[in-house]
Formats: C-alpha cells, sequence, structure tokens
C-alpha cells in the first residue's frame, strides 16, 4: 500500500508545517467524541483543586465524620458535603461508596424535610469520567433511590462518554435503550452520535444490526445528523455493503461535506461503478475555491480508488487518474487523518449565545472560523495513550510516503 500511495503526490512541506495537521495526527477522536472542556470535567479539575487546599489539614477527618452520618438514622448530609466529598473523593472503593451513600442520604432528607436540591447527577459523572470509574458510574446511575439525581441530558452524555472512553459498548447499548424507553429521542438529542460511533469502534455484524435498526428508528422520528448518518455509513462499508451505505448517504442533501463526499466515492468504488465518481471529483474540484483551500479528499480513499482503477483501460478510469493527479497538484488531499479517524475526531460544540472573542472575528471567513475552533479544541484536547500515538503516527507516515 504505502509504494502506491508514493505515486499519488508529492508530500508539501506546508502542509507538514500546518498547526492543523501538526494536532490532528496526535489528537484524532479515537476515545473521545466531546472534549473535557465540552463535558465540565475542566472546570471540575479547577474545582477539585479548590477543596483540596481547603481541606487539606482535615480531609481525613471530613470522611470518618460523613461515614457516621450516614450511618445515623438521623443524620442530615447538607449541599455542602456532598460538594466538598465529590471534589475529595478519590478512585478508591471507600471513597465511590462513601459517594453513593451520601448521595442517598441526600435525596433521603430532600423528600423528608421538603427543601430545595442542588442538581448533583452531572457533578458526580464528571467525578466519575475523571477518576476513570465506569462500573461506579453504572452502578450508581441505576441505583433506583437515585434515578431523579440523573434525569438530566448531561449526566446521560457524560455516562455515554465515560463508556465510550473504556470500549464498554454492551453497556453503552444497555444504557442507551433504557433512555429511549424512559425518556424519548427528544431527551437524547445530539448524544445519539456516542452510539453510532461505539458500532463503528466495535464493528461487529451485531453492532451493525444495532446500528441500522437505530437509525432507521431515529429516521422515522427525528432526521439523523449528518455525522450520524456517516458513521452508521462507514460502519456499513466496513462489513461490505455499500449499497446500505449509499441509501443512508441519498438521506443527506448536503455534497459538499467532506466525509459524505469520501464516502460516496469509497461506496462507488467498492461496487466499482466508476463512471458515478467522475462528478463528485469534478464537483469539488471546480466548486471548492477561494483563499481557504480546503482539504477535499482523503489519501486513504483515493488510495483505495486508484489500486481498483490503476489496470483499468477504460475511459473513465483515465479520467479518474487525470482528477487524482489534479488533486494532487491542488494540494487539497488529507494526509493528517484517515477517513474513520476523521469521523470519530472530537466534536466542536459551539456556545451560540455567547459573543465571540475578539481574535475570532478576524476569521471572515467561515471555513477559516471553524478550523480555528476545531484546532483550539484539538490543541486542549492532547491526553491520548503512548501506544494509540505511535500508531497513528506510523498511520500518517504511511499517508504521506502515499502521496
Amino acid at each position: 500500500m504505502a509504494a502506491s500511495i508514493r505515486g499519488l503526490c508529492k508530500l508539501n512541506v506546508s502542509l507538514t508545517n500546518n498547526l492543523l495537521f501538526k494536532y490532528n495526527f496526535i489528537n484524532v477522536g479515537i476515545r473521545h467524541l466531546y472534549t473535557e472542556r465540552d463535558l465540565g470535567i475542566t472546570l471540575y479539575e479547577n474545582s477539585r483543586f479548590m477543596f483540596r487546599n481547603q481541606f487539606m489539614t482535615i480531609e481525613n477527618t471530613f470522611r470518618e465524620k460523613m461515614k457516621e452520618i450516614c450511618q445515623d438514622e438521623k443524620g442530615i448530609i447538607y449541599t455542602e458535603d456532598l460538594k466538598a466529598m465529590i471534589h475529595l473523593a478519590q478512585a478508591e472503593e471507600n471513597d465511590m461508596q462513601l459517594v453513593e451513600s451520601m448521595l442517598e442520604k441526600y435525596m433521603q432528607n430532600i423528600e423528608e424535610k421538603k427543601y430545595g436540591r442542588y442538581v448533583f447527577g452531572p457533578v458526580i459523572m464528571r467525578m466519575f469520567y475523571y477518576l476513570n470509574q465506569p462500573q461506579y458510574a453504572l452502578s450508581t446511575f441505576q441505583n433506583e433511590s437515585l434515578k431523579e439525581s440523573f434525569d438530566y441530558r448531561t449526566s446521560f452524555r457524560i455516562l455515554m462518554c465515560l463508556f465510550y472512553r473504556n470500549d464498554m459498548f454492551a453497556q453503552m447499548r444497555e444504557i442507551y435503550d433504557q433512555v429511549l424507553r424512559r425518556k424519548g429521542m427528544d431527551f437524547i438529542g445530539s448524544s445519539t452520535v456516542l452510539i453510532y460511533a461505539a458500532c463503528l469502534k466495535e464493528n461487529t455484524p451485531e453492532s451493525l444490526e444495532y446500528a441500522l435498526s437505530h437509525w432507521k428508528q431515529q429516521f422515522d422520528k427525528l432526521k439523523p445528523s449528518v455525522r450520524c448518518c456517516t458513521l452508521v455509513s462507514m460502519l456499513a462499508l466496513k462489513h461490505k455493503k455499500p449499497e446500505v451505505a449509499l441509501d443512508i448517504l441519498s438521506t443527506v442533501n448536503v455534497d459538499r461535506v467532506l466525509s459524505v463526499r469520501a464516502l460516496k466515492i469509497m461506496a462507488y468504488t467498492h461496487l466499482g461503478r466508476y463512471v458515478q465518481i467522475i462528478p463528485v471529483m469534478k464537483y469539488a474540484l471546480e466548486q471548492e475555491v477561494g483563499v481557504f483551500r480546503p482539504h477535499l479528499f482523503f489519501a486513504d480513499v483515493l488510495c483505495e480508488l486508484e489500486e481498483k482503477i490503476k489496470d483499468i483501460d477504460t475511459e473513465e478510469s483515465r479520467q479518474l487518474l487525470r482528477l487524482i493527479e489534479q488533486a494532487k497538484k491542488q494540494d487539497i488531499i488529507q494526509t493528517s487523518c484517515t477517513l474513520e479517524e476523521f469521523l470519530l475526531r472530537p466534536m466542536i460544540m459551539v456556545n451560540r449565545t455567547k459573543p465571540p472573542f475578539q481574535d475570532d472575528r478576524r476569521f471572515r471567513n467561515r471555513s477559516q472560523f471553524t478550523n480555528r475552533q476545531r484546532f483550539n479544541n484539538l490543541e486542549r484536547f492532547s491526553n491520548s495513550e503512548p501506544n494509540q500515538n505511535v500508531e497513528r503516527q506510523n498511520t500518517r507516515s504511511e499517508l504521506r510516503s502515499y502521496l
């Protein structure tokens, strides 16, 4: 494969030095779909530092006192007590059990005293995420006496992200189905992308069946997002079902999306319908113009296409090879990540009510502004595992030599 890649196009030095490229190959969303900042983990971590400073000399005494109160039938857990313990907790069984006991006692006090309550569900889920305790998060979420605490979309999203981070795909499906039955599709909202990403990562016949079933159910009630459609399409292609992928992509009306274009090229390649790839590539090469030149194609997709047509002497194959050569000369081929890695990259959450920062106002071009945001997100999110970093850097080296 590497030999074929070398013939596609030359390595462009400016691309190598591009900041987006530099951070993409390290931080492609392999383990995470939402950044820690967007999940509120960063703010939670800052709060932990403050609480640890405040309780530095009395931390153990505080724990013992909370245990006594939980064991006392007349004991009362106050909001500030629970807040403190959530931010002092360590990844230990005793602390995890104490937090759950304190939350149970707190909910019991609320029912008896009928006073106002603080919403602890999202904060506790951030604690579990920060400490990487998916099993305790699952048991707490399924605790019947605590259900009201986690009846919030944020709690559900953080829990699903924690499972996704630990490759707990069966648990993701279990919780997703429970919440879907109890709260409906409107409650889950954009978090549906997590279940489709999990199915793609798991990549089994069962996960494909599950993803297709839920995609059809969702389509009947609430049209899936472009990202959901592309994730399911990629999974179908990995299981040699290009016709299914094309059926799903036909529901997407935005042909200019990079991932949609790449998936269509890949699906037509698998079906041997090369003549239908020509207008897709031509449209991209002719329409995408301007000062900012985005990447229009993925190296791994064009590599697969070239491998299929290089020994075919037809007018269609010759025309496609010319289009690939044109893309090479214009430096619009993405080598910083594969198509699948691009689909699993961290999502960008934009606060539409928040005024833009002054340094973002100079990005008049919409695509420039979006890529600036993506770079900021990827720069903040730099905690991928070392072994995965090495593997992805090797993949990037192969793609660059291929190009």
